[in-house]
């Protein structure tokens, strides 16, 4: 009861702040108001009352009191603000247009977002429901349990590769704001912080790209189509790569014409472009070694396709850390490309992906597929 009367309070001394005169005065309710709708939340009482109050003020005098409140919008996700945003993105002011459509485009993401999780919501429940109607309740709430801890364990390792890259990245922007804060620091030492920030922030992305990519729910299209085709068109893909980052490694595909299986093509050329890029990277100061050798053998029912390197191998240890999620001796590696690809081969082809290495040797990586589609 204390609580909700303290807020109460809160929310009227706001209410009178930005009803002053003063504009100095509002713009710092205007503030204090966005604060109130982050810590309140959505729905919380006396809400609609400050809401009201923000889109009157979204026609103040001030250019500056505009601006914060198309700021204070985009922090909430309140109906009322919609008028006031589209009315602030045709304003006089440019820095008042570019606040109301950073608003706008945090708005439509919280939709898109809200959206996008019914969708994942509904879908996890479908699939919940059939396994309850195939193994009963205890097989429903069984597979629940082991989806919550795998997502639980996913969600830790990727909030520690964030912050073991947050870290070093907050680091350098406080190094950087005290040498601009002295006249006297050289411009190409400011020059290399920023561009160890910049470097850091691509690192994030690429971490934060290739999660989108794993974790992605693609539509399936299953055809039967010719392997050869697929691996001729995952080689090509890093062969370009290669070339541009002057890295030469010839890939040696004997795959035969005939060999078909009903399979995704997008998605399997994702995994073999996976597959490929660690082969040839595998080769990094090494040279006269033999090619990336990729074979194919037809079993009747299933296709078996082998992808030998002769390159610098794996431990025992590296080896069996390599399909782990993370898991990377790479120094720009994300430790997302093998596990990937063993997700498309085994949990989208139905297949099965193994690994073998030797170190100073190479490594063979053996995908089975099933011809056709039960």
């Amino acid at each position: 009861m204390a609580t909700d009367e303290t807020g109460q309070a809160a929310l009227r001394a706001l209410l009178r702040e930005l009803a002053r005169p003063e504009w100095s005065v509002v713009l710092r309710g205007v503030a204090h108001s966005e604060k109130w709708l982050v810590d309140a939340g959505p729905g919380a009482p006396g809400t609609d009352e400050l809401v009201e109050m923000l889109v009157d003020l979204s026609r103040h005098s001030k250019w500056e009191v505009r601006r914060a409140i198309a700021q204070a919008a985009g922090q909430s996700q309140h109906t009322a603000f919609e008028a006031a945003i589209a009315r602030l993105a045709t304003d006089d002011n440019s820095r008042v247009r570019q606040a109301a459509e950073q608003a706008s485009t945090r708005r439509r993401d919280w939709r898109n977002a809200s959206l996008l999780g019914k969708q994942h919501e509904d879908r996890i429940n479908s699939s919940l429901d059939d396994i309850e109607a195939r193994f009963g309740q205890r097989g429903r709430e069984a597979v629940r349990r082991a989806s919550e801890e795998i997502a639980n364990t996913y969600s830790r390792e990727l909030y520690h590769e964030v912050v073991k890259l947050l870290t070093p990245l907050a680091i350098s922007a406080e190094r950087l704001a005290q040498r601009l804060a002295d006249e006297a620091t050289p411009r190409d030492e400011l020059r290399h912080d920023a561009t160890k920030i910049q470097e850091r922030v691509a690192r994030l992305r690429t971490i934060l790209d290739a999660m989108r990519a794993f974790t992605a729910m693609p539509r399936m299209h299953f055809a039967d189509v010719p392997l050869r085709e697929i691996v001729e068109e995952a080689a090509s893909l890093v062969g370009d790569t290669n070339r541009r980052r002057g890295v030469h490694v010839a890939i040696d595909v004997r795959v035969p014409p005939s060999l078909t299986g009903e399979v995704d093509r997008g998605r399997l050329v994702q995994a073999f472009t996976n597959l490929l890029h660690n082969a040839t990277e595998a080769y990094d100061g090494l040279e006269g070694r033999d090619p990336v050798l990729i074979e194919g053998i037809d079993e009747g029912t299933r296709a078996i396709l082998s992808f030998r390197d002769s390159g610098c191998g794996m431990s025992q240890e590296a080896l069996n850390d390599a399909p782990v999620l993370f898991s990377t001796s790479k120094r720009y590696g994300t430790g997302f490309g093998l596990p990937l690809a063993i997700k498309i081969v085994e949990s989208e082809h139905t297949g099965q992906l193994k690994l073998t290495s030797e170190r100073g040797v190479g490594t063979r990586v053996e995908v089975r597929l099933p011809r056709h589609r039960g």
